[in-house]
């Protein structure tokens, strides 16, 4: 790419994050539609259904559109595809249902999906290859697993034994599965959600952003981009291990973020500039692990943006542009 070139890619996607964001378009809702199955019950295992939400645009024609899939954080023990929100040291994050709220007025197929929970004891569909994967010894430890016995305390459950964390072991690596089983749906159903099966991108927050990103670059799923709202890597292991071709990538953390996450976030940054793949960054001033879509990010480019804008203007840049 010449300089020239480079200059107006430069100045086209600065037109695309500072765009404002409209609320002109009116938004259709379909809960609880089922996007596939999934086995829990550990050593009886049953299979049940896997549900979304899917959000589109009211006015929207025949056009295929773009699509972002959306998983909900809760460190793999609690959480929903709706409109839940969590609050800790006085900030409170915004629920899936908000951000696909977003994502339809600016002209995107938003579906938050649902996925099994360790308390499920879910079970994988098929074995992954252990080549691709952290050991299990070393990925679940008690120190590991710490910041999960705070979420499961909050919702009266007791901190974890090895037992328990092997089930947790099982949800972290079937929330992923779970989340390719929504693309090949929606991908399959094309037509009826009126999408682009070449234009999708994966998103979520905490736990929902490391599903993202072991869906995308663990497992493979081709998408074109993934948004990582204080996500990490936890599962899979990323270096080396990544598609010929990784999709997009947007980071963002907190300013006093967890330290597993932003410890994460630098490994998944450094496997990504290794394979050359596409990737922006992001801090969000004076928040740690939740934070509403209006908080101010700051962008290594020195941009000044909320995190709604910096995310929908990512998304235009992969999905949208020509």
């Amino acid at each position: 790419m010449t300089r020239v070139n480079q200059v107006l890619a430069g100045l086209s996607l600065g037109l695309l994050l500072a765009a404002p964001i409209s609320a002109a378009e009116q938004v259709s809702v379909d809960y609880d539609l089922v996007y596939g199955r999934g086995l829990i019950g550990g050593d009886t295992p049953v299979e049940r259904d896997l549900r979304m939400d899917w959000y589109r645009p009211a006015t929207a024609d025949d056009t295929p559109r773009p699509a972002v899939i959306m998983a909900f954080g809760g460190s793999f023990v609690r959480g929903s595809k709706g409109d839940e929100r969590f609050t800790e040291n006085g900030a409170q994050d915004s629920s899936m249902a908000e951000y696909c709220q977003v994502f339809a007025r600016q002209g995107f197929n938003c579906f938050s999906i649902e996925y099994r929970l360790a308390g499920e004891r879910p079970l994988l569909a098929k074995p992954i290859d252990a080549e691709r994967l952290m050991p299990e010894a070393l990925a679940v430890t008690p120190q590991t697993t710490a910041r999960i016995d705070i979420a499961r305390q909050a919702i009266g459950l007791p901190p974890m034994d090895d037992r328990l964390r092997a089930e947790f072991w099982q949800a972290l690596l079937s929330a992923s599965e779970d989340m390719e089983t929504a693309v090949s749906h929606v991908r399959s159903q094309a037509v009826r959600y009126g999408v682009d099966p070449e234009r999708i991108a994966l998103g979520g927050f905490s736990a929902g952003a490391i599903t993202a990103i072991n869906t995308a670059y663990g497992r493979h799923v081709p998408v074109k981009a993934v948004v990582s709202l204080s996500g990490s890597t936890w599962g899979y292991l990323l270096p080396g291990h990544l598609p010929a071709q990784p999709p997009a990538l947007l980071q963002l953390v907190g300013q006093d973020d967890l330290p597993g996450v932003i410890r994460g976030s630098g490994v998944v940054a450094r496997a990504l500039d290794s394979a050359g793949a596409v990737r922006r960054q992001a801090w969000v001033p004076g928040f740690g692990h939740f934070y509403p879509m209006g908080a101010v990010s700051l962008g290594d480019d020195f941009s000044r943006l909320s995190v709604e804008q910096r995310v929908v203007g990512f998304l235009r840049e992969q999905l949208m542009a020509d």
